[in-house]
């Protein structure tokens, strides 16, 4: 981060607790753009930023801290929820954790006094501390309970808070520091980035006995949905017998980004075991040879099987299957985003994995680790950075349509999309969309491989950064090391 401002933040801290405030004060370091130098101790006449015990020295901005906190986070509690303290800022209610009640700030001639702990509640989010905790008293595979989350609870999942706690830092810096405010940009100086991911869950969906099973399903419900049925029987018959060809759909996707020169990641499956014999397509050589015409130069992931990402021996061999088809896959995203943070980072770290984007909701749109840029996550057992960077699943195509889930119908869906870009050009910060190749078909899902493209049309027409997956890595990594 040479080219970056540089920034002195002093630490007056518990030593275990030290390391924990480096990383989230580094994240919001990267997502402003500046260089942190780390001092220690009770003073020191050139910092800018202070954390720590009260003291009688001022600098430009101070960060309220109570030495509970640092005890907290060794034990295995939760945060009381009725202790959570919500306060509005720029008209939006934020969530803060460890904190005085109150204002947000004071104000001195010299300095600005954050009485919110951002520190604190900024690694309770990052961490998925609710998570954790909650693992050693239930499940602790599969897919994470979003009904147990401190998002829905509180109702704020689609408040990137981690993002709003770097604004805060912004306003008081416009003042204070006004050295360190300045345009803040993506790669050839666009104003937010969007990241692209189609996972393939099917290579040919609709093989002979889904077409069966389809048929039968409308015959039964008729009565129930005689409109729908009707429809579905006869679209069927007509696209999927006459018309439906799952090469060109995919190959008509990948034009369609090129045209528009957007990039995207594509998540393979890598097993030949699956009960599903539709996802046992690396196995395939038809599906085979088409992979490698397709997607011979596209950056490509692992689109791990629910236990890889609980069994390096079971991830081993689907990275190694991938790279027998001539692949070599640097990011993973989990099949029915099972996930847990802690054990699947430090399997995903030891397997040389760079970068994962499997963090986010099933049930829900929007920012499980409480934030919409990359970052690294927090190893809790070894008090450091996991070194796998972590680029937040935001949206997902079927988290909106799904009667399981949101339930939205397109324009619904359409409006929701638009503030989060709206929202990532405001505050130049990252969203993500993953869109199935399955839901581009016109007649199971009308409209939704529309919305994907008016999507990325509305982003571009607002000076977005629209890539891949790999292509954040990179850019993000520059800013990290």
């Amino acid at each position: 981060m040479e080219r970056y401002p540089n920034i002195n933040i002093l630490l007056n801290l518990p030593e275990k607790y030290i390391p924990k405030a480096e990383f989230v004060l580094r994240t919001y370091c990267y997502i402003l753009r500046l260089n942190p130098t780390f001092l220690y101790g009770k003073h020191y006449e050139g910092a800018h930023l202070y954390y720590g015990l009260p003291g009688k020295f001022d600098y430009p901005l101070k960060i309220y801290y109570e030495p509970e906190t640092a005890e907290f986070f060794e034990k295995r509690e939760l945060y009381p929820l009725e202790k959570v303290d919500f306060c509005k800022f720029r008209n939006e209610p934020i969530p803060f954790l460890f904190s005085r009640s109150g204002a947000i700030f004071s104000f001195t001639e010299e300095t600005c006094f954050f009485h919110k702990d951002i520190i604190a509640s900024g690694f309770y989010f990052l961490t998925c501390w609710h998570e954790y905790i909650s693992s050693f008293f239930g499940q602790t595979e599969g897919r994470i309970d979003y009904k147990q989350s401190l998002q829905y609870r509180w109702d704020f999942t689609e408040t990137p808070v981690v993002d709003v706690y770097c604004q805060m830092l912004l306003y008081a810096m416009e003042k204070y520091c006004p050295q360190f405010i300045r345009e803040i940009s993506w790669i050839e100086k666009k104003r937010f980035a969007v990241s692209l991911s189609h996972d393939i869950d099917y290579w040919n969906y609709w093989g002979s006995s889904a077409k069966l099973e389809a048929f039968k399903y409308n015959l039964k419900t008729f009565v129930k949905r005689p409109l729908n049925a009707s429809y579905k029987i006869a679209g069927h018959l007509l696209h999927k017998n006459l018309i439906y060809n799952p090469w060109k759909t995919m190959r008509t996707l990948a034009r369609c980004e090129m045209d528009r020169e957007v990039r995207s990641t594509w998540f393979l499956l890598a097993r030949n075991d699956f009960p599903d014999q539709r996802q046992n397509y690396i196995s395939d050589v038809k599906a085979r040879v088409q992979i490698m015409d397709l997607l011979g130069q596209q950056d490509v992931g692992l689109h791990g099987s629910p236990q890889s990402a609980y069994n390096p021996e079971v991830l081993a061999e689907e990275l190694a299957n991938l790279r027998d088809l001539g692949f070599n896959p640097a990011g993973f995203r989990t099949h029915y985003l099972h996930f847990n943070y802690q054990k699947s980072f430090a399997i995903l770290e030891n397997a040389g994995i760079k970068y994962d984007s499997t963090l986010g909701y099933w049930e829900h749109i929007g920012f499980r680790a409480g934030i919409s840029f990359p970052f690294f996550p927090f190893n809790i057992a070894e008090n450091r950075p996991f070194r796998v960077l972590e680029i937040p699943l935001i949206v997902m195509d079927t988290t909106l349509f799904s009667k399981k889930a949101m339930n939205l119908n397109y324009l619904s869906a359409k409006s929701s999309l638009r503030n989060l870009i709206d929202t990532a050009e405001q505050y130049q910060s990252h969203l993500s969309l993953l869109w199935h190749n399955t839901t581009f078909d016109p007649i199971d899902y009308p409209m939704w491989g529309k919305l994907y493209w008016k999507t990325i049309d509305y982003a571009l027409k607002k000076r977005g950064w629209v890539t891949s997956l790999n292509d954040i890595y990179e850019e993000w990594v520059t800013l990290s090391y």
